[in-house]
């Protein structure tokens, strides 16, 4: 639990920068280092478990973590091929496909989930804009049924609750939805239509943690006939400038995805993770309301989905798909092809997470 500070206690100004090789942490627990992270099944390829892969913690913190003097958002479920949501570490540099069109044997989107950990660049950040193999950097993913719950997903804001004005931040692309933007992934389509897109939307919460109503959009892939494959992205760090659209004091960034690819029911099917590091603020002298405090120390339940006998879910080309109970043990595996509703008739009254590609939907099978 954070410290609560008075609505009217002053922070010293200054520049801060958050940035995924930092060891230390201030105020904050959980602290995240990235070199005590491990890999829950080690890559076939040994130059790709540098530092380990990914935060040990990734499949069991469900509060958050300190790093340097920021504080991120992370929740989780019970094993590996439950659910993990908000940031985590990243350190082996992996840009290759797990998906269709790769040329290692694989199909859809199962064997991503031991290969999330990856970065297009092929590397994390020393001094921007350069780039090496082993370098950690944040791994993003954005769960968008405890965002429609009314939590943020994707938050950062300092540990010591001061208010701060967002300078710049490095983003790049992560290659599973890079892969599936051009090839699908069994659960989504490719982006190869006019018009297709998939975005990250910026937004920033006020001292009191309300919207504060701006927003900054970074387009991570568009559709263009003249690109490879129809859809223009960018493998490389790209840096986001801030300075320019932020005109208050923040207590918190977030960030959100959206894609054309998406059901109006259970968010996109694109993979909705990017990867991201160097965000500078500055520090402007005050703190965030007490109440405002207390609410970002709060984690979110995302409200499940009630079904009877058969979930209806979207698949571009169908794959396997795998529902854990309330234990984290797996109670259903099964295959479905497109457009074919998953038969959970056999399973008794409870709540369940789905997994299929990338998603992890809480389910409610009723009688």
């Amino acid at each position: 639990m954070w410290a609560l500070l008075s609505c009217n206690t002053r922070a010293q100004s200054g520049t801060l920068v958050l940035n995924a090789s930092d060891t230390t942490c201030t105020g904050s627990s959980p602290c995240l280092n990235w070199k005590d992270s491990i890999t829950g099944v080690p890559n076939p390829d040994s130059s790709l478990n540098i530092g380990g892969g990914y935060w040990n913690q990734t499949y069991t913190n469900t509060t958050g973590f300190g790093i340097g003097s920021f504080r991120l958002t992370h929740s989780s479920g019970a094993g590996e091929y439950d659910y993990w949501s908000g940031f985590t570490s990243g350190s082996n540099g992996d840009n290759r496909n797990y998906g269709y069109g790769d040329t290692t044997g694989h199909s859809g989107s199962v064997n991503w989930v031991q290969n999330q950990w990856g970065v297009m660049a092929g590397g994390g950040l020393t001094t921007p804009p350069a780039k090496v193999k082993g370098q950690p950097y944040f791994v993003s993913y954005w769960d968008y049924y405890t965002e429609e719950s009314g939590t943020h997903v994707l938050k950062v804001n300092l540990a010591d609750n001061s208010l701060f004005a967002p300078q710049e931040v490095w983003i790049c692309n992560h290659p599973w939805p890079y892969y599936g933007n051009r090839f699908g992934d069994g659960f989504a389509r490719p982006l190869n239509k006019p018009g297709d897109y998939f975005i990250l939307k910026i937004g920033g919460l006020d001292s009191n943690g309300n919207d504060a109503g701006i927003f900054i959009i970074d387009t991570l892939a568009v559709y263009d006939p003249n690109a490879p494959y129809g859809v223009r992205q960018d493998s490389n760090w790209h840096a986001k400038v801030l300075a320019d659209y932020f005109s208050v004091n923040l207590s918190a960034l977030y960030f959100t995805m959206y894609s054309t690819d998406t059901s109006a029911s259970y968010g996109p099917n694109t993979a909705v993770y990017f990867c991201l590091d160097k965000l500078t603020v500055e520090k402007t002298g005050g703190v965030a309301s007490t109440s405002t405090i207390v609410r970002q120390a709060k984690t979110a339940t995302p409200k499940a989905v009630e079904v009877k006998d058969h979930f209806p879910i979207a698949s571009y080309t169908g794959g396997e798909v795998v529902v854990h109970d309330a234990k984290g043990k797996v109670a259903l595996r099964t295959t479905v092809k497109a457009g074919e509703k998953v038969n959970l008739s056999k399973l008794p009254a409870g709540e369940y997470r789905l997994r299929h590609g990338h998603k992890a939907i809480p389910v409610k099978k009723v009688k």
